[in-house]
């Protein structure tokens, strides 16, 4: 079976839709949501993540946000900054996510009280994250399918800062690489990593990862835990 277009479904606040056969129990289930956020992603506006969490809330027993800050560093100085210049942006930025998140909770008032957020750093000496995170490692060393989809995902993310006619230097490449592996646990198995019955990752579109994971039936490689889903979940202007 191939790809398909998901049904999207519209409410008050968003529009979003299961991609997957998988995805759409997962979202029936009702147990946990996540939704990955960025520096250097500016779709979620504090308006958008107040929006966004307000509709998990009512759906979803939980909702975590986690916002990756890792490899940040490393990518900074692959376009040049020094590494004190670096850790200070960094610090800059998170310092800002930190604020919309915390601004966007204040926002849906005691809706909040299922919301958790953490830096994907937290995670990375966690038994269950570093488990999932073994099993994707080792997929990426053969798994041809997937390390193009790893590819694509950084390869976008640098072309955003670079411009669609920008050739990346190895180190920058190197870094975005690392930030995408960070991440690819969470489309894997979210429910070992956080202890939950099951849970759907949320985006506002459908990365290349989530594309090659939960948009057909992949005849071999690795695959997402049948508990584990994927939702395209955009904010209403």
């Amino acid at each position: 079976m191939g790809y398909s277009e998901p049904q999207t479904i519209t409410d008050d606040r968003v529009r979003f839709s299961a991609l997957g056969p998988n995805s759409e129990g997962v979202i029936r289930d009702g147990n946990h949501a996540l939704f990955g956020v960025s520096t250097g992603n500016s779709y979620f506006s504090r308006r958008r993540l107040a929006d966004a969490m307000a509709w998990a809330a009512e759906r979803f027993a939980a909702v975590d946000v986690v916002y990756a800050d890792v490899a940040l560093e490393a990518m900074l100085e692959a376009f040049g900054y020094e590494p004190p210049a670096a850790r200070r942006s960094v610090a800059k930025q998170l310092r800002g996510m930190r604020r919309r998140i915390s601004g966007a909770c204040d926002d849906i008032g005691t809706a909040a009280e299922k919301v958790r957020a953490r830096p994907l750093s937290g995670f990375l000496d966690e038994p269950g994250y570093r488990e999932v995170r073994a099993r994707t490692r080792s997929a990426l060393r053969t798994d041809v399918g997937l390390r193009a989809a790893q590819d694509t995902t950084a390869y976008r993310f640098l072309s955003s800062r670079l411009g669609p006619h920008g050739m990346p230097e190895p180190a920058q490449v190197r870094a975005a690489l690392a930030y995408v592996e960070a991440e690819l646990p969470f489309f894997i198995d979210t429910p070992r990593i956080l202890g939950v019955a099951s849970s759907v990752h949320c985006y506002h579109s459908v990365l290349p990862l989530g594309h090659l994971l939960f948009g057909g039936d992949r005849p071999r490689g690795l695959r997402p835990a049948d508990n584990q889903g994927y939702a395209i979940v955009e904010c209403r202007d």
